[in-house]
């Protein structure tokens, strides 16, 4: 348990680098070379994406729905990718791909709380 909010602490604190007021610390998706990882998620089709982006959840999420929420291109944060991911058992998930392709995910709510004003499947 205590490695679970070590994660969640680091994906808020992630996040909140990510809601920089300077909206030109986010770049586009395929933006460039800040984060391969997610350059190859983003040629996947998009049910092969939610599918590759469940596994990094667990083995009983079957991925249904992905989007990609931002892509941090400068600071402390930059190359981090963030997505949400929903299961087909309607959890859903915040997911940070950082640019050495580690993978953390909380679940929406918990990233809720902990990123005031960041939400699940919406752009940063």
């Amino acid at each position: 348990m205590p490695v679970r909010l070590i994660r969640i602490m680091m994906l808020a604190l992630s996040a909140a680098a990510a809601v920089a007021p300077a909206s030109a610390d986010l770049v586009s998706p395929g933006g460039g070379p800040l984060n391969s990882a997610n350059d190859e998620l983003l040629k996947l089709p998009p049910p092969e994406r939610a599918e590759k982006l469940a596994r990094a959840i667990s083995e009983w999420c079957i991925g249904t729905d992905a989007y990609l929420m931002g892509v941090i291109g400068a600071g402390p944060g930059r190359g981090n990718a963030y997505w949400s991911l929903r299961c087909a058992d309607a959890s859903e998930w915040a997911i940070q791909i950082d640019p050495q392709a580690e993978i953390t995910a909380i679940d929406c709510a918990a990233f809720k709380e902990a990123a005031p004003g960041k939400e699940c499947f919406k752009q940063f």
